[in-house]
């Protein structure tokens, strides 16, 4: 392996875990390492992640592949990552620490949420400008969950301190050490908060699920 050589590392961060992939400047795979991680589920039957375990398991898919390969750090040009798009996080802005578990897509608890902004009258307008049908499969009604049942979300949003996210933007503020609070348009566009007409969070439809915009990411192309 040429010392000059270039690698792309992908991550995918995904439900049942985290692998780390890198990629010549073929596109063909020289190494992959995948890294598990915890269902919690309670007895509602509501899934959640522990992000501190995700983001332990990320640093250790890429230290092993790249231990694995033989490659080393400067050699790779490029990251990409993917993720389980719907799930969400919440952590703090100041200390990086997330202050609940994340909120997997596959959870239901934003269902009572959904009806009641359903009973309000507000399902058709929701669907017209975020693109998505009202329902607790997508991360509004998760993250209006939080900030009623977490007292935490409520007082650092007080301060400015409420950072709410999909995994992408959780993996990025981590890795950047809290420099970069950022999110992809795939990503926004599937949390119903987002307006898919003027590409930007819907003041709105934030206001409906009771969502600070503070909280939320600026949206950026991923190149």
């Amino acid at each position: 392996m040429e010392e000059k050589e270039r690698f792309m590392l992908s991550i995918d961060q995904s439900t049942q875990g985290t692998k780390a992939i890198l990629l010549d400047s073929a596109g063909m795979v020289v190494g992959r390492r995948d890294v598990q991680h915890r269902q919690i589920i309670d007895e509602k039957g509501w899934v959640e992640h522990d992000l501190d375990e995700i983001w332990e398991n990320t640093k250790a898919a890429v230290q092993e592949v790249l231990r694995i390969t033989g490659i080393r750090p400067e050699q790779v040009a490029g990251l990409g990552v993917s993720n389980q798009r719907e799930t969400v996080a919440a952590w703090n802005r100041k200390t990086g620490e997330p202050i609940c578990h994340a909120v997997v897509w596959q959870c239901s608890r934003g269902m009572k949420i959904c009806e009641m902004v359903g009973a309000r009258g507000f399902e058709t307008m929701i669907k017209e400008h975020t693109g998505l049908d009202l329902s607790p499969y997508f991360s509004a009604s998760k993250l209006a969950w939080i900030y009623q049942n977490v007292p935490e979300a409520r007082v650092l949003s007080e301060q400015g301190m409420l950072c709410f996210g999909t995994i992408d933007a959780w993996l990025v503020f981590k890795m950047t050490g809290g420099k970069s609070f950022k999110t992809d348009y795939s990503n926004a566009c599937r949390t119903q908060l987002f307006n898919i007409h003027t590409l930007t969070w819907d003041e709105e439809v934030c206001g409906i699920f009771g969502i600070p915009m503070s909280s939320l990411p600026q949206v950026v192309d991923s190149d």
